[in-house]
Parts: C-alpha cells; sequence; structure tokens
C-alpha cells in the first residue's frame, strides 16, 4: 500500500456549517479566505439566496465544490428525505432546489441525504430510497452534477436509513450510473469499524468525495482519537484520485497546521 510512488497533493475545503459558526453564514467565506481556502463546501446553504452566497464566494476568491439537497426540516429532527415515502413530492422539489442553488453557485456535486425513515416509512424505505436517489441522478446529471450519498453511522444520527457501505455500493452498483458515488466521511467511517485504508482499496473508484474528523471527538484530523489520519492521508494522496478533502468537523483547537502537517494544501 506504502510503496506507490505517485502522490498527489489533495486540497483541502472549509466546509461553512461546520466551522466558523460564530459569525452568520455570509460572514464565514471571509473567514476561510482569510485562513486560506480557496474552495468550501456549504451542506445547509438554504437559509440564504444563492446569488448572496454566490457574491461571498467570488468577493473572497472562493469557489463552491459541495452542497447538500434539502434535507426536510433539519430543527426538527428529519436529516434528509430521500428514503420517505411521506415525502415524495417535496423530494422531487428538493432536487428542483438543489439544482437551481447549485448552477448558480457552479458546484458540480450535491450530496442527497437518506433521513430518518418513521413507523409508516420502515417497511418501504429501501426501495423508495432507491428509486429516489435514481431520480435525483438523473436530474443531476442532466445539468453535469454529481450525486452523492453518504452512509452514516448509527451512533450520530440513530435510525438514518443509510448507515453501511455495504448497502450504499449495491445502491450504486445496481443503478449503474456514472454520476453516483458515495461521500466517504472518515469519521463515519471509523464509528463503522471501516477504519483503515486495505478495507476501502477494493470501491475506493466509487468515491466521489471526501471528508475528515477526528473519532469520537469529531475535531480536527490531528487530535486525539481512533483514527490514525496520517496513515489515512497517505492513502490517499496514493491512491491516484483527486479528491478534494472537506473538512466537516467541530473545531477544537482552531488550528488549520494539520493541513500542511499532513502535507495537503488549501
Amino acid at each position: 500500500l506504502l510503496k506507490i510512488h505517485f502522490l498527489r497533493k489533495m486540497r483541502v475545503a472549509a466546509n461553512l456549517t461546520m466551522l466558523y459558526t460564530d459569525v452568520p453564514l455570509l460572514a464565514r467565506y471571509e473567514r476561510a479566505a482569510a485562513d486560506g481556502f480557496k474552495l468550501v463546501e456549504v451542506s445547509l446553504p438554504y437559509s440564504e439566496k444563492a446569488e448572496d452566497l454566490k457574491s461571498a464566494a467570488d468577493s473572497n476568491g472562493l469557489s463552491h465544490i459541495l452542497i447538500n439537497a434539502p434535507a426536510g426540516n433539519w430543527s426538527g429532527g428529519q436529516r434528509g428525505i430521500a428514503a420517505l415515502a411521506s415525502h415524495q413530492i417535496q423530494f422531487s422539489k428538493s432536487i428542483e432546489t438543489s439544482i437551481e442553488y447549485a448552477k448558480t453557485l457552479q458546484c458540480r456535486k450535491v450530496h442527497v441525504m437518506a433521513g430518518i425513515p418513521t413507523d409508516s416509512d420502515l417497511s418501504n424505505a429501501a426501495t423508495v430510497f432507491h428509486e429516489n436517489i435514481r431520480y435525483a441522478s438523473e436530474k443531476l446529471g442532466e445539468h453535469g452534477m454529481e450525486c452523492l450519498i453518504e452512509p452514516i453511522n448509527p451512533i450520530t444520527i440513530p435510525g438514518y436509513h443509510l448507515n453501511s457501505y455495504d448497502q450504499a455500493l449495491s445502491i450504486i452498483d445496481r443503478l449503474g450510473l456514472s454520476n453516483l458515488s458515495i461521500q466517504f466521511d472518515l469519521f463515519h467511517a471509523a464509528q463503522m469499524s471501516a477504519g483503515m485504508p486495505t478495507n476501502v482499496d477494493n470501491w475506493k473508484k466509487r468515491i466521489g468525495h471526501v471528508q475528515v474528523a477526528q473519532s469520537p471527538s469529531r475535531g480536527e484530523p490531528d487530535t486525539e482519537g481512533m483514527i490514525d489520519y496520517g496513515r489515512w492521508f497517505e492513502w490517499l494522496k496514493s491512491s491516484g484520485e483527486d479528491w478534494v478533502i472537506g473538512c466537516e468537523y467541530t473545531p477544537i483547537t482552531k488550528s488549520f497546521d494539520w493541513v500542511n502537517k499532513f502535507g495537503l494544501q488549501f
């Protein structure tokens, strides 16, 4: 694994939903630029107009790499609606909205969250999710965009429908759509015991985006925890892929020294 000689110096993207939360969303662009970022991802961009987000990015020399599709009533506990039969009409509208935002932001990747099925949704959640992801991928593909799905561990979001990599890979393989891939978050991978590069080698071609946070603290990658990020970043750079690394973590040290420490770049 570590004898591969071709290395990429991968770029990082500030997650503006998780970072700089002491200021409003639009003010976070300036803070990210001041820290050296050139790329940003925004999990929850819909509190602001897309045009205002684009203006904030442009004025600070930033580019959007990823957004999430609308995820339902977030403050009410919803974490996506793609697996919820009771939200079919809302789901199709959420994809339309995400496309409108992504076009304005010139963003090519959209993460579609599965959600937490209620008792009435459980019996057909798998079928509904499968068909909704097909719909989302095809609609996004019409605009040259990628659809991402992310397995989330059951500790962080109990009851989340998409909770294993085998499940995600099965959906991707069955649908066979070239613009559908996995959002690989190492925090969730560690919680699901997929925390070593050797576990991922056989499906790395299905990864479309990478996010990082230490586990279990969800802090910076160089803070203490169960993930050996030295090994992981070497694997990522040696993989032959050109992923962007999303900083989806809750700051503890509030330092970005880890970017240079692990041989990444802004």
